[in-house]
């Protein structure tokens, strides 16, 4: 029997019949490949399922994978450029203080560690798409979120004091789809919230004005702004990437 809470995915019916062939009260197949791949398509979230969790330890090769010293340790406590903004500067600006906020895309989970070194909780929205991220943020003592960016965040309204995001935020070439994402934002964002758009790649004048403009609809104050150039290690190539902290106004 499929949970109606997985409806969505019957468009993968193949791909949901694999998921759902276990043995009831056994242990649960070793198939997150599998249910990434259904999230990805839509079937977010995913039926339930009367299996055991395997138990599993992150291998010392899994940690390694992860490049946590040299530049990684340094981010957002040394800035490489104008578009790196100082955690401590941006913290300086969060109206009535910072205490829990929303890392997007947040990869190994650096920018929630160096934020609990601050007393602020941050809660990690990743998916397993290159590395056992999620494993890996929890090694450290760290809250994750395995959620994909098509279904909505699972939190009540005006939540979270900062919302921070990267290239995760990237979406590709579907305008209505960023904007439905940056709606959710706004929503789990309270008044006077910080948005911190850190390093959006903007591949080209297009997407910065849709996203320019998009912000501009929201009414957000803007308190930093920068747009920067970097070299691209691998293609030589000069690439343009948006730095911004904004502020969410009181509407009503």
């Amino acid at each position: 029997m499929v949970a109606s809470v997985g409806h969505s995915c019957e468009r993968s019916t193949d791909l949901l019949s694999q998921y759902m062939n276990y043995k009831v009260s056994g242990s649960c197949p070793d198939d997150w490949s599998l249910a990434q791949k259904l999230i990805l398509r839509g079937c977010e979230p995913l039926p339930r399922r009367r299996c055991f969790a395997n138990k599993k330890k992150l291998s010392r090769e899994c940690v390694n994978c992860f490049d946590l010293g040299g530049a990684e340790n340094q981010r957002y406590v040394k800035s490489k450029g104008k578009n790196d903004f100082l955690l401590d500067d941006v913290l300086g600006l969060g109206s009535g203080g910072i205490r829990i906020g929303f890392d997007i895309g947040g990869g190994s989970g650096t920018f929630a560690a160096r934020m609990a070194e601050r007393n602020v909780t941050v809660i990690t929205n990743t998916l397993n798409v290159d590395a056992p991220f999620s494993e890996f943020i929890s090694s450290r003592g760290l809250f994750p979120l395995y959620l994909s960016l098509d279904h909505r965040f699972p939190f009540y309204d005006n939540v979270f004091d900062l919302v921070h995001a990267s290239s995760g935020l990237d979406v590709g070439s579907k305008v209505e789809k960023l904007e439905f994402l940056m709606f959710d934002i706004d929503r789990v964002l309270r008044p006077g919230g910080l948005f911190w758009l850190d390093n959006f790649y903007c591949a080209n004048d297009e997407k910065k004005g849709v996203l320019t403009r998009l912000i501009e609809r929201f009414g957000y104050k803007k308190l930093k702004w920068v747009v920067g150039e970097k070299v691209d290690a691998a293609s030589g190539r000069s690439e343009v990437y948006l730095s911004a902290v904004l502020q969410k106004p009181a509407r009503g």
